[in-house]
Formats: structure tokens, C-alpha cells, sequence
């Protein structure tokens, strides 16, 4: 999925002189699910929503070498992967903020294809020569903005109180029904928790090598291609030649939760589709799913879901 034109368009937002009664909000739709919530707040300050059912985004880098850029990321669903240095990664888990001086080299990616949160986008360049006295008078200067470029990525966790305050700014995005200036005091609230003591910097905990990146992306794969095989992890870590250790190690690094209980989610996660869209028996959808015996499979689906597989596809069908 490319994100050349949106892009461009968070570029123009950012570097252009807009007015007050410029249309400031932009919805994208990306596919499978996926959409992005941009607008500008003030000349120079881009935010928008991610709603990602992806496992990655291209992204543009190029646009951006031109300008100096402070980016703020949140996340309170799903998992984003942050790159330290060239070839190291950590994962953004939800309550998490990063704040990094520069976008992705080449691509977003989203363990598991799924991710939500906020991003605040500063073009400092412009904002040296302009900043906002609704922000300046909130103690977030342009020498404290430039202060944050002096470490590549800073990761620290956000209190439930902080969390609130971003989640009820993302569904303003999505909703795309408040004006600029509401977004303004939302974003300002929220920047309030940020800078008066709700995030605290933290490690960045277990860091992960390209190598073992794709090691786990590529065993990821072979587990969720079809549903109907099973792998030990024994077998999986014996395929990488890698010890079953540091196999089950990297995978919780990477997707935030060990391989079996994120199997069972896959698992469910097809059923529920399966049961969603097709006319499929319950003993196929089953099988299709992972699971030999159907009485399994119940006894899984309902402590999962709550309903029993019949009762979901009744409750859900998709005509």
C-alpha cells in the first residue's frame, strides 16, 4: 500500500499558509479497513488518526528530506514497530508514545495487521520562525520541540489518564465532525498530560535484529498461511536454526504475546470471518480454522467470544 499521495498532501498541509476557514480535514481510505484521519491544526503541525488493518505501509521518505520534522506517536491498539538505528527495531505496544526525529525509512509496519493511534507531525523549520501561543503558553516552546531531536527515538509509557485523552481525540478524527478549533482543544489537552508528568520515558526493553525480524515474520507467515497446520515450536525453531529460547523470545518481542495465544487469536479471528461471510458448516469453519474436533473448537470459540460459533454467525451474518 502506498502512501505517496497522502503523503504529499500531509507536506502541503504542513508547509503551505492556510486560513482559518481553509478546509483543514482529510479522510483516506487505504483498504481492508484501513483509513487515515489527517488534518492541520495550525500552520506547520499535521495530526492524524491511523486506523491500520495492514501489515505494512510504503511510506515516501524522500518527500521529507527537505524539512526538519519532530514526529509524536501514540498507540492504544495494536503494535507499531519503531526503528532505533539502521537494522534495530522495538515495538510500540498500546499506552505507548514515541517521539523520533525522523518518519520511517521506507515502510510502517504493523505486527499482527493491526494498529491504531495518533500522530503529530511539526515541520521545525517553519515552526522556529512561528509558533503557536496556544502552545507556547502551554510551556511547549520551539527550544523544548527542539530538545526532543537530540535522542533519534524516545519511547516512554502514558498514564490511563493520558491514554483517555487520546483515544478521545481519535475518535474526534474518525468521526471528522469537529471543527479546527475543538481538535485544538483536544490536542491541547492531551499535550497538557504529556509535558505535566502522564508519560514517563522508559527502555526501549528487548530490541530486535533484521535477522531475527525476518526470521519471525517469515515463521509468522508460514503459521497463518493455512490454519490447518499446526507447528511445534520446536519444529519452527529448528527450521531457523535458532534455539526454541530465543525463538519464543524474539516472536513476544515482535507481537507482543506468546505464539500460542497468538495462534488462538488468528485461529478465532478466521472463524469469526468464516462464520461472518460463508454458509460454511460449523464442523468445515472448524477444520478451515485449526481445529480437528468441533467440540474443540467450541468450548475455544465460546470462551474467546462468549457466544457459541452458532450464535455469532447469528448474530453477525453478513448478507
Amino acid at each position: 500500500m502506498d502512501l505517496t499521495r497522502q503523503a504529499e498532501t500531509m507536506i502541503d498541509l504542513l508547509s503551505s499558509d492556510h486560513s482559518e476557514e481553509d478546509d483543514h480535514y482529510q479522510k483516506f481510505q487505504l483498504g481492508r479497513g484501513s483509513c487515515l484521519y489527517v488534518t492541520r491544526l495550525w500552520d506547520g503541525i499535521v495530526l492524524w488518526g491511523n486506523e491500520i488493518r495492514l501489515d505494512k505501509l510504503s511510506y515516501p521518505m524522500a518527500l521529507f528530506n527537505e524539512n526538519d520534522y519532530l514526529l509524536l506517536n501514540i498507540c492504544h491498539a495494536g503494535r507499531c514497530e519503531v526503528e532505533l538505528s539502521p537494522g534495530t527495531y522495538v515495538y510500540m505496544s498500546p499506552g505507548t508514545l514515541n517521539v523520533s526525529a525522523s518518519p520511517p525509512k521506507s515502510s510502517y509496519c504493523y505486527p499482527g495487521g493491526h494498529y491504531e493511534g495518533i500522530e503529530l507531525c511539526l515541520d521545525l523549520r517553519r515552526l522556529e520562525g512561528y509558533m503557536p501561543e496556544a502552545l507556547t503558553d502551554y510551556g511547549l516552546t520551539f527550544k523544548v520541540l527542539r530538545g526532543y531531536t537530540e535522542e533519534r527515538n524516545t519511547m516512554a509509557t502514558l498514564t490511563n489518564a493520558a491514554i483517555q485523552e487520546e483515544e478521545k481525540l481519535f475518535r474526534m478524527l474518525r468521526e471528522g465532525c469537529s471543527s479546527v478549533y475543538e481538535l485544538r482543544f483536544a490536542a491541547l489537552s492531551l499535550i497538557c498530560h504529556l509535558i505535566g508528568g502522564d508519560a514517563q520515558k522508559i527502555d526501549y526493553g528487548v530490541s530486535i535484529t533484521k535477522g531475527q525480524r525476518r526470521i519471525v515474520t517469515e515463521a509468522e507467515q508460514m503459521m497463518t498461511d493455512d490454519l490447518r497446520k499446526r507447528y511445534t515450536i520446536e519444529e519452527l525453531s529448528a527450521h531457523f536454526g535458532i534455539s526454541a529460547s530465543a525463538f519464543k523470545k524474539y516472536f513476544s518481542a515482535i507481537y507482543g504475546k506468546p505464539v500460542s495465544q497468538y495462534m488462538r487469536e488468528k485461529r478465532i479471528e478466521r472463524a469469526k470471518e468464516l462464520l461472518e461471510t460463508t454458509d460454511e458448516s460449523i464442523g468445515e469453519i472448524a477444520l478451515a480454522s485449526g481445529y480437528e474436533h468441533q467440540g474443540k473448537f467450541g468450548s475455544v470459540f465460546r470462551d474467546s467470544s462468549g457466544v457459541s460459533p452458532l450464535e455469532y454467525r447469528r448474530l453477525n451474518r453478513k448478507t
